[in-house]
């Protein structure tokens, strides 16, 4: 098989696989507005449920970067400041290689979702605040709809590299 096929499939493979990402982003952005819009305060269970929501859409989101860094890129950064080093490196065009991912000015709020998800994943035994629950809940209401569109427009740059490989290799 000619090493173009194999980039085709990859390709195809990646678009795949962040599509069904982008779409569990999409279930657990749902998930967390109905979760802040109740008109009660957050009790303890729903302040964790509320925690482990937000844990799993910025997971889900770096998932797919780590993806396009692997196909595209042909590797992850390394290194102690690895996923903030994915985030910014994924909103900035890499010359020949690939347009940027990620409008920058997403980063900010973006920077501070990996923030949340870095304390939860190591806070064992703090007590969530409500107000800072419901500041990351309202920081990922603002920015999914921008990521799911810079995911998308990736996605069309990708399916031009798809089309030009196919060219290329049907006789």
């Amino acid at each position: 098989m000619p090493p173009e096929h194999r980039t085709v499939i990859e390709l195809r493979r990646l678009l795949r696989d962040n599509e069904a990402d982008a779409g569990i982003l999409d279930a657990l952005r749902a998930e967390i507005s109905v979760v802040v819009n109740r008109p009660e305060p957050l009790g303890p269970e729903s302040a964790a449920y509320l925690a482990v929501k937000l844990h799993a859409w910025y997971t889900a989101f770096e998932s797919i970067l780590e993806r396009i860094a692997r196909v595209v890129e042909g590797g992850l950064p390394g290194g102690p400041s690895f996923h903030q080093d994915l985030l910014r490196g994924m909103a900035l065009p890499l010359a020949v290689v690939r347009p940027a991912v990620l409008n920058p000015a997403r980063l900010g709020d973006l920077s501070e979702l990996l923030a949340f998800r870095h304390f939860f994943r190591h806070a064992y035994a703090v007590a969530l605040d409500e107000a800072e629950l419901r500041s990351h809940a309202a920081r990922l209401e603002r920015t999914h709809p921008g990521v799911r569109a810079d995911l998308h427009s990736f996605e069309r740059v990708a399916l031009g590299w798809i089309q030009k490989l196919e060219d290329v290799t049907t006789p």
